[in-house]
Parts: structure tokens; C-alpha cells; sequence
């Protein structure tokens, strides 16, 4: 008899409720007003050209193209008096650290992703409304999966977007999947300190290259190495400064300011509670041990 090997499907967006999925029709000038929710925002433009005023960044929207508004970004859409504008708005629920990167990106988007957004707005027509509260509820007799199907294409679309975006030059993002994710996360990490063993990196940086939450990646990395990410970053800049006053004539200042450290005296500090000894007098005995054998 054949064996099957089972896989456990490994979500990489998770769409989990839908708060609003209507138009926004811009007839001649538009009312700006300025909101902000706790919760992601899609806008895509179906005619004309729309004003996005993101935080302070004012981005022209033309016709076919898509943005997501991160939770909690506010923003406001407005229009030029005279002309025909409609977008279509999709907020949804979502606890997927992946979706951060695209935050703020805007897509022209391509005929997959225009199929998506069709198939999204035509299901939206039988499945649900907004009523005099604007707020959303099920018609009285909805498309039979309905729900679901907005749900696929909508996380189909945003799996496409972050693919586009990982593939273009100088994406400067890490996605990872997989049986061992954790493990694997936790290498890339340590490998992203190594090459970055002369740089400054706050936990802001280490979470924002690898898309994750800084209570998620803290988490993981000390679960799977017993040491928190700074203490981990710390203890390989100071195996590298061990190897640099074992095989040059730099000086410990010189040292201190090569691996990023701002303060030459929290450099001998943390030198001296990771080897016990200070730098110059680690390099002296070093120095004799040498020359003993």
C-alpha cells in the first residue's frame, strides 16, 4: 500500500475578519477628512486618480493601482473638483507579520492581481452592503461561499504583491517557510549580525529587515538560543574584537569604534564581563601565551 506523506499548510497571510468592502466615488471635489483604525486598508483605483495624504506624505493614486494602509497610519483621499474618481476600499483583520513590508507600497497592478479585484468586487456586490451606519452586514440572500471567496482572492492577492516586491532588486526583505521556520529564522538572523558585525543595529532594524514583530522575534530568537538578540549581537562583536587584538595593532578605541560602539568605555565594560579581563591586558596575555609556545 503507498504511503502519504502529510503536510501541514503553513499560512503565510491569514485574513481573519472583513470590516468594510465598499466604493468610494469621487464626484467633483471630495471632502478630505483624515482617520486612522486599528486594522489594514486596501485602496485600489478603478477610475480617474485619487490624493492620499499617508501620515505626511501626499502619494497620487492613478487608475489600476493598489495600497495598503497599515493599521494604525492615518490617512485621508481626496479629489480634483471635475473629475470622475472611483476607488474600491477593503479593510480587513489580519495578525500576519508579513504583511508589514508592504505597508505604504503602491502597485500598478498586473492581470492576475486585476482578476483578484474583480472577482473581490463582484462577490462583494451579492455577499455583503453597508448599511445607514456604514458598517458592514451580509445581504439577505448572499452568494453561497461568498465570504469565502473574497477571502481567497484577497489573500491571493496580497501573497502576489509580497512576492513582486521580494523579487525586485534591492528589496532589501527575508521571507521564510518551511518545517524548521524557527530554526531557520534563528540562523538567518545570526548571519545577518555576522555581516553586520560593524554596524549599529537597534531591535527596530533587526525587526523591520525581517518583517516580524519585536515581541514575536524576541521571543523566538531567546526560545531558541537562551539569549536575547542584543546580548547575541553583542557577544559576536566581542568574539571579533578578542580576534582583532589577537592579530593586529589597532588599539581598543580604534577597536571599539570599528564595531559600532559609540561609547569606548561600554566597549571595555563588555569586553571585561564577557572575558574577564580588559582589552589591553586580554591582548598582553595573549601576547605571552604566544610567545611561551
Amino acid at each position: 500500500m503507498k504511503t502519504y506523506l502529510r503536510h501541514r499548510i503553513l499560512n503565510v497571510i491569514d485574513v481573519k475578519e472583513l470590516l468594510a468592502l465598499e466604493y468610494l466615488d469621487f464626484e467633483g471635489r471630495y471632502k478630505e477628512y483624515v482617520e486612522s483604525h486599528g486594522f489594514w486598508e486596501l485602496c485600489y483605483i478603478e477610475k480617474g486618480q485619487i490624493s492620499l495624504l499617508l501620515k505626511e506624505e501626499r502619494i497620487t493614486l492613478l487608475e489600476k493601482e493598489l495600497i495598503l494602509i497599515p493599521p494604525d497610519c492615518s490617512h485621508s483621499y481626496s479629489s480634483g473638483k471635475g473629475n470622475e474618481n472611483r476607488a474600491f476600499v477593503i479593510c480587513f483583520e489580519s495578525p500576519s507579520h508579513t504583511l508589514k513590508p508592504l505597508g505604504g507600497i503602491h502597485f500598478t497592478a498586473d492581470e492576475s492581481q486585476l482578476y483578484c479585484m474583480e472577482r473581490m468586487i463582484e462577490e462583494s456586490r451579492h455577499t455583503f452592503r453597508m448599511n445607514e451606519n456604514d458598517l458592514l452586514e451580509v445581504v439577505d440572500l448572499p452568494n453561497f461561499g461568498g465570504q469565502q471567496m473574497i477571502i481567497l482572492q484577497l489573500e491571493y492577492l496580497l501573497i502576489s504583491m509580497l512576492r513582486r516586491l521580494s523579487s525586485e532588486k534591492n528589496a532589501g526583505i527575508v521571507f521564510l517557510s518551511g518545517e524548521k521556520f524557527y530554526s531557520d529564522l534563528t540562523a538567518v538572523i545570526i548571519n545577518y549580525f555576522r555581516e553586520n558585525i560593524h554596524d549599529q543595529l537597534s531591535l527596530d532594524d533587526i525587526c523591520s529587515k525581517f518583517n516580524y514583530s519585536r515581541s514575536f522575534l524576541c521571543k523566538t530568537f531567546k526560545k531558541q538560543t537562551g539569549e536575547s538578540l542584543i546580548a547575541c549581537f553583542n557577544r559576536l562583536k566581542i568574539d571579533e574584537a578578542k580576534k582583532l587584538l589577537e592579530e593586529t595593532a589597532l588599539s581598543a578605541a580604534d577597536i571599539s569604534g570599528s564595531l559600532g560602539f559609540s561609547d569606548a568605555k561600554y566597549f571595555g565594560v563588555l569586553f571585561k564581563q564577557h572575558t574577564g579581563l580588559p582589552p589591553i591586558i586580554y591582548r598582553e596575555q595573549h601576547t605571552k601565551n604566544k610567545q611561551k609556545n
